[in-house]
């Protein structure tokens, strides 16, 4: 897309007519692109996407010196020698030492990927040129024979890069080899483009672009960018499917280890199947097809609104190949008369570029459409269901909580000294009193209303059930979505190459104008994250999960801030053990799968080394992760770290949760043989309240640094590993919040060596 922008639509067509040259008037440099010589102007546009390409090159570069160059430290070296093996293909995945060591392979896919990236370009520049060359046959065999053989040395590139990518280990000659012979064909398509004759006289039997002072070359598009753009799309699409197929695969494969390995068992398909999926409930694999299909939606949109603002600014915009296209798109039918409506030049985009766009876009808005609908009835209708079942559990939590740490009431600390029929009259339940403030029964002590049915639910039970089943559904619901989505956009790209679905005008013209308004869009989200730190948290929490592990396909994504984290995050917990320093690390949401990265890691210290402890708070990674990313937290990772058996040192796990969190959940399945694991929380923490004050809120994933129940996990944590002191424990408990007072809780843990509290 951004190649068919610089060179197509601005180096060919906009600069081949003099009306759309002057509205480039503040650019003095391109008058010396004489008009009536295409093949000129060719070189010099794709300057752009190469120069884009080169930007992020070295962008990756800077990035890999913050970084990948922080290396794991082993026993023996605190900086040992990178690692030449991609961390994908590393046994043992997380477990392996060398995982987060990426450096040489990450320089090895830079080198690939530009190599990759000007072969396509020096394949595209190649082939327009041949193409136009083919209008002036006599005069141009030089240009002709050397764009021919510049595409098939392109050709030929890709498919080496293709074979070295499929390679485990670092090969640097190799890498290096194929990014120099990729400059020099690339120089050679450039000279071909030099070479090319100039238009002179409008071909035989071809019309004129519009606009005034036109000059003499193919009207429409570049000739020869159609073919290209339907064969990178057919390749995009066997991508696609060679992807799917490969995860299918994978799943199958599983299953025939399974049956094989279940042959002598009674109930053979139920063992099979438990072996098989262990703890996934749903099919594993779809992460990988799911983000390639967004991303192209996301990418085409983007570029696609770039192109229209552009053309927009330089003239008008024609969906086609040119005045003779046989089906011209948003034009009203037709051939577009010459000079469009009067507001410009006219200037085409290929059909084909809006058309698999929209059908994109539409698979995208109709799997979100039908997940949409379908969550909020099975949302509303559930809520209503388990309503009742839910409040007996909260009922059961807080009679638990009672006599635990004695009979509680809302704001406590100002009920002191108060009569009781005081404390009646202000301090209610929410299982009572429903929103409108009536009561649902006349029961007013907190004992009887605890132990008795009420007729009916009410709203703040009802929402906390529908809570309750967002943290219950979404694993299965996250599947399902990602599922569609894969599904929706492979089969959308299927439809449209073999044709058997083109867009209509109406779907084609609603995706441009969104895609119009997209850069406003794009505007108002960055301008909402450098003001609202909410907003600007929900969207960094998905570029941390996207962040989360190596660069091991793609070098020119954002970098992966755990390999630079779990490098010092290990020296600084073996730091501390080496001068007999107690840790526990208290890990929410994305943190614990760091923390799990560290912990799992073969370090091969000391096996005397002392335990850490390890408190987990809405961690994702059995909930999610494991269904996400199976390959890499799989059940015996995380078995292997329930039973303290780590990698860097033995582990004390206690995982907090609780049931209404969206993200987080408990760690420990069916089958497994460890306990004491898990903690669940109930949620709200209380159903007391002043009455005509706000009701008891869902904390969900990011209320449990404002629980004081939490701030007692860690504080067992602390001395259950704590070192003994004349035999007896102590020395371990964490200097945090007062427990009896919930608003005095810090967002932030403390620090111990501070006197007072910091945020």
């Amino acid at each position: 897309m951004v190649s068919i922008l610089s060179f197509d639509v601005i180096a060919y067509q906009c600069l081949g007519l003099d009306a759309c040259r002057a509205r480039l008037g503040f650019i003095p440099w391109l008058a010396t692109l004489a008009p009536e010589r295409p093949g000129m102007r060719l070189a010099v546009g794709i300057s752009g996407p190469v120069a884009i390409a080169v930007l992020f090159y070295f962008l990756s570069l800077r990035s890999r010196n913050s970084y990948e160059r922080v290396e794991p430290p082993t026993p023996e070296d605190s900086l040992p020698a990178p690692s030449s093996m991609c961390a994908a293909a590393q046994k043992g995945g997380l477990r392996h030492v060398d995982f987060w060591s990426g450096r040489r392979w990450h320089q090895h896919l830079s080198d690939l990927h530009l190599a990759a990236f000007l072969a396509v370009t020096t394949g595209l520049l190649g082939w327009g040129v041949f193409k136009l060359a083919e209008f002036r046959p006599l005069s141009s065999a030089d240009a002709a024979g050397s764009a021919l053989f510049a595409v098939t040395a392109s050709v030929a590139m890709l498919i080496a890069v293709s074979l070295m990518l499929r390679w485990d280990n670092v090969r640097e000659d190799c890498a290096k080899a194929a990014l120099i012979v990729s400059w020099l064909i690339l120089l050679l398509a450039v000279i071909a483009a030099g070479l090319l004759p100039g238009f002179t006289a409008a071909p035989s039997g071809s019309a004129a672009q519009g606009g005034t002072g036109v000059s003499a070359q193919p009207a429409g598009v570049l000739p020869g960018l159609g073919s290209s753009v339907t064969v990178a799309w057919m390749f995009v699409l066997f991508l696609l499917v060679l992807l799917g197929a490969h995860l299918v695969y994978a799943w199958g494969a599983r299953w025939r280890k399974a049956w094989r390995e279940t042959q002598h068992e009674t109930h053979r398909l139920r063992a099979a199947r438990k072996q098989a999926n262990g703890s996934l409930k749903v099919f594993p694999f779809a992460a990988p097809l799911v983000l390639n299909v967004v991303a192209l939606i996301v990418a085409n949109a983007v570029l696609l609104s770039l192109m229209a603002l552009v053309i927009q600014g330089l003239g008008e915009v024609r969906y086609g190949y040119g005045p003779h296209d046989v089906e011209p798109l948003l034009s009203g039918g037709g051939a577009a008369p010459e000079g469009g409506d009067g507001s410009g030049p006219i200037l085409w985009v290929p059909g084909p570029i809006i058309q698999v766009t929209a059908a994109l876009s539409l698979a995208l808005i109709i799997v979100l459409a039908l997940f949409g609908i379908t969550v909020l009835l099975a949302l509303v209708i559930g809520s209503r269901i388990t309503a009742r079942k839910v409040m007996e559990r909260l009922k059961g939590d807080y009679e638990l909580e009672d006599r635990r740490a004695g009979v509680r009431f809302a704001h406590q600390e100002f009920w002191e000294g108060s009569s009781a029929e005081r404390r009646a009259a202000w301090d209610v339940s929410a299982f009572e009193v429903d929103f409108s403030g009536d009561r649902i029964d006349n029961v007013q002590s907190q004992n009887a209303a605890r132990s008795s049915s009420s007729p009916r639910p009410t709203a703040w039970v009802r929402g906390v059930a529908r809570a309750h089943l967002i943290g219950k559904w979404a694993p299965a619901a996250a599947a399902v979505l990602t599922i569609g989505i894969a599904v929706g956009g492979t089969v959308a790209v299927a439809l449209f190459i073999t044709r058997v679905y083109v867009p209509p005008p109406w779907v084609i013209g609603l995706t441009t104008s969104v895609s119009v308004l997209l850069p406003l869009l794009y505007g108002a989200v960055v301008r909402a994250m450098f003001r609202r730190e909410k907003v600007r948290k929900a969207l960094m929490s998905a570029f941390d999960v996207g962040t989360f592990f190596p660069r091991s396909f793609h070098p020119f994504a954002p970098p992966s801030y755990t390999e630079r984290a779990v490098p010092e995050l290990t020296r600084r917990i073996w730091w501390l053990h080496d001068f007999e320093g107690p840790v526990v690390l208290v890990a929410h949401s994305q943190g614990s799968a760091l923390a799990a990265a560290v912990l799992a890691r073969e370090s091969k210290r000391s096996p005397e080394d002392p335990a850490v402890g390890l408190v987990t708070l809405g961690s994702p990674l059995a909930k999610l992760y494991r269904w996400a990313f199976p390959a890499l937290l799989s059940d015996e990772l995380l078995q292997n770290l329930a039973r303290g058996r780590g990698g860097t040192a033995q582990v004390r796990w206690r995982n907090v949760y609780y049931a209404t969190d969206y993200i987080g959940g408990p760690v420990v399945t069916d089958g497994w043989e460890v306990r004491n694991i898990d903690v669940r929380l109930a949620d709200p923490a209380t159903d007391r309240f002043v009455f005509g004050q706000p009701r008891p809120p869902v904390l969900s994933h990011t209320g449990y640094w404002h629980d004081p129940r939490f701030w007692r996990a860690v504080n067992d944590m602390s001395q259950e590993i704590a070192p003994r002191v004349n035999g007896e424990p102590g020395g371990g408990a964490v200097p945090g919040p007062d427990l009896g007072a919930v608003e005095a809780l810090d967002s932030a843990a403390l620090d111990p060596d501070l006197p007072v509290s910091y945020r």
